[in-house]
């Protein structure tokens, strides 16, 4: 099966290569303790690095101003000496900044663009505006400083693979878990749900059709995910879907104890009556260990086998 998709592929990242490492979203805190460290990280991997100015500045609880922030995004895609562009962390920012975001030069220039979380923002408008492939998957002040095996390699052969990447196979003896079986097919497209429901509305809301769709999220209250997916749901994207794979909700709560539905009722009741195939419990997102996935390019899921193939190549040389 193979898959040719009109979506802009950047080239892969070769050790030695140069990463443009931004900062779209929270400051950086305790900057002192945590960017040698992020540093050290970096050249672990055998990366060279360029800073976008604004990593170390702070505006409120963003990591500089709007327009600084877009303004080293923009930079980075603009630098023939950057090879991929990486965001620092994830927090809360980068849709705030996606009207200074140039997607001119990003089409011109097409990059890896790696992160996840807030990023989702990004990943979207990205897919909307441009049609270039990015990636979901760990970032350097988190992630790259406590890494284990499983998130360094499957990150790694994203990365650097100009073949389709096929089987995204969570860790040893963690199988994912089938809601609604069937099979389907079509690009992976999606990320985090807070980001993905703040989209809505917008000139960036994604469009799922025909699409599977990828959903997970960390540290809300179970009512404000039946929210965010109730949006979803009203907003016609699981009606439009090809199929839903959902990754790692982490560290969700209950408002009032004894007084709340839990992620599998929510999911019965608002994500299985569309009738589409839904896989749960794939290491995507806010897991301990997480796969790094390509975002538009063409996968086929079976659910009840616990399958998420990537058919396309997300880099091409």
């Amino acid at each position: 099966m193979n898959h040719h998709s009109t979506m802009l592929k950047p080239k892969p990242l070769r050790k030695g290569g140069t990463i443009g490492l931004v900062g779209l979203s929270s400051a950086l805190r305790q900057p002192e303790k945590k960017y040698p460290k992020m540093m050290e990280a970096i050249d672990a991997l055998g990366y060279n690095v360029i800073v976008a100015d604004n990593c170390l500045e702070q505006y409120g609880y963003f990591s500089g101003t709007d327009a600084s922030r877009a303004e080293g995004l923009n930079r980075m895609f603009a630098d023939d000496r950057v090879d991929a562009v990486v965001c620092m962390k994830g927090g809360y920012g980068a849709a705030r900044m996606l009207d200074l975001v140039d997607f001119d030069v990003i089409r011109a220039n097409p990059k890896i663009l790696l992160g996840f979380s807030d990023i989702t923002a990004l990943h979207t408008a990205i897919h909307q505006k441009v049609g270039m492939v990015t990636f979901h998957g760990p970032m350097p002040a988190s992630c790259w400083v406590k890494f284990d095996d499983y998130t360094k390699n499957s990150m790694l052969r994203a990365l650097t693979s100009t073949e389709p990447l096929g089987l995204m196979e969570n860790p040893e003896n963690r199988r994912p878990r089938c809601v609604v079986p069937g099979r389907c097919e079509g690009p992976l497209v999606g990320g985090n749900l807070t980001l993905i429901a703040s989209a809505c509305g917008t000139p960036y809301e994604l469009d799922a059709t025909g699409k599977v769709l990828v959903l997970e999220d960390t540290s809300e209250y179970y009512s404000r995910l039946d929210a965010m997916l109730t949006q979803l749901r009203q907003a016609g994207m699981f009606e439009r879907c090809a199929g839903v794979v959902l990754g790692c909700f982490a560290n969700c709560f209950e408002m009032h104890e004894g007084y709340s539905l839990h992620m599998d009722e929510i999911i019965q009741d608002i994500i299985v009556p569309a009738g589409k195939p839904v896989m749960a419990d794939l290491h995507i997102g806010h897991s301990d260990s997480k796969m790094t996935i390509p975002l538009g390019v063409h996968c086929r899921m079976d659910a009840e086998a616990g399958i998420l193939e990537i058919t396309e190549a997300a880099l091409k040389d």
